[in-house]
């Protein structure tokens, strides 16, 4: 059974509202309705709300205001539904002012008939239903682009994710390549060097008082001084085994070796800012190894400061997402299928004033050889010795930088303690490795 059209009438003259209830009840019979009538628009809020109102008919001059007034305030209520003004007369502007305060259509009541205005009604009913389905479609349209945001930013995180293993894959591929020939070549060149320095020995032992000839020689020797450092680190580059492991305590490891080198960096006007967590956490870990990695780093972040300024070293245990393999086979996975893995780390950053890294020179500081000191004031091994001894410890390396802003080193280190219970999430991952 077809259901009744719900009408709100808001017509304060008795006449004017009768002669409207008749040319809609006894007008076509298949045009049914229900008429409410009320002679003031205070009653108008509580009737829309109450009722399902499917269209309202406002009479222009009402007693306490006019339909102009009384249609605003249903707009501002929020009430959609359509409405038609009546007038006892035709006056373009009232009918401009009632288009323009979101009156569906305008009505002289001098020439209204029965059938113009249930034409008028059917028409402003489907005017509303059509904005009814367009609004519905407006806000579809929404969700779906929202969606399409939420997917495509899910996308460029799975990319950088996918990035992101890729990179620490062929880096750690490139290493094991660099470290297997390093290892060969560095005992093939050991042979002949200890050679050539036992002759050289030799021959400043038969020379002395010879200025010009010690002097050479004085060269020759701190040449194959220098070769056997930079073999001394290949070899350590290289080395994959024979760690001693230990129970470590590296807020401690870490103030001894400040304790080296805080005096030559009180001399440089370097001021050196301990931040060390409370809380006491052991690690396995080779002592020997790790110390190596601090020198490093810390002589880094001195040698990029040589007009002095701040260096802060800060530890803490924190928990953070990484990616649960770093495999070969890994580069072939949907970047959504890599497994994630919530680990307790033990964070050391190591954070200067200096003059920073260029972005064309942040890729590459891991890669062996690769320097940007003077070619008498480093070889280049050892950000990747670094890399390496953290890499045997399962932890890695993420660097920061910006020229003439500083650079702050992590040191990730996974804690693995038997004693080892979780603790909370205290900020936001960085870049996993």
């Amino acid at each position: 059974m077809k259901r009744a059209l719900r009408i709100l009438l808001v017509e304060d003259d008795e006449e004017d509202a009768y002669l409207i209830r008749n040319m809609l009840t006894s007008s076509e019979p298949e045009f049914i309705c229900e008429l409410t009538h009320i002679d003031t628009p205070e009653g108008v809020p509580a009737v829309l709300e109450q009722n399902q109102i499917d269209i309202c008919l406002f009479d222009y001059r009402l007693q306490n205001g006019n339909g102009i007034e009384l249609l605003r305030n249903v707009r501002r209520k929020g009430y959609p539904h359509p409405v038609i003004f009546l007038t006892g007369q035709s006056d373009p502007e009232v009918a401009a002012e009632a288009m323009k305060s979101g009156a569906t259509d305008y009505r002289s009541k001098n020439n209204l008939t029965a059938e113009s205005l249930i034409r008028c009604i059917e028409v402003a009913i489907q005017l509303r239903r059509e904005a009814d389905l367009r609004e519905r479609a407006e806000e579809e349209l929404k969700r779906a682009n929202d969606k399409l945001m939420e997917a495509n930013h899910q996308l460029k995180g799975s990319l950088q994710k996918l990035q992101i293993a890729q990179e620490s894959i062929i880096r750690s591929e490139k290493l094991a390549s660099i470290g297997r020939l390093a290892a060969m070549v560095c005992h093939e060149v050991l042979n002949p060097l200890n050679i050539i320095s036992g002759h050289v020995q030799t021959l400043m032992r038969d020379h002395t008082g010879d200025g010009t000839q010690d002097e050479h020689f004085r060269s020759m020797r701190e040449e194959i001084f220098r070769i056997d450092k930079i073999l001394s680190d290949l070899l350590r580059f290289s080395r994959k085994g024979n760690m001693e492991l230990q129970e470590v305590d590296f807020n401690e490891e870490l103030d001894f070796v400040l304790s080296l080198l805080e005096k030559e960096m009180s001399m440089d006007c370097i001021e050196l800012d301990r931040q060390f967590t409370e809380e006491e956490v052991y690690l396995r870990a080779d002592p020997d190894r790790m110390r190596q990695v601090f020198l490093n780093l810390l002589n880094n972040a001195r040698h990029a400061m040589p007009e002095g300024g701040r260096l802060t070293v800060r530890t803490e245990k924190i928990v953070r997402e990484i990616m649960q393999n770093r495999r070969k086979e890994d580069v072939y996975l949907d970047p959504e299928n890599i497994p994630v893995r919530r680990e307790n780390f033990f964070h050391i950053e190591i954070r200067d004033t200096g003059v920073g890294i260029s972005r064309e020179n942040l890729s590459k500081i891991f890669e062996p050889f690769f320097t940007t000191k003077p070619e008498e004031k480093g070889t280049g091994l050892g950000l990747s010795v670094c890399y390496t001894i953290v890499e045997q410890h399962g932890g890695f390396i993420e660097v920061e930088s910006e020229e003439e802003k500083g650079t702050a080193v992590h040191v990730w280190l996974p804690v693995k303690s038997r004693q080892d219970s979780p603790v909370p999430v205290t900020a936001e991952p960085g870049r996993s490795a």
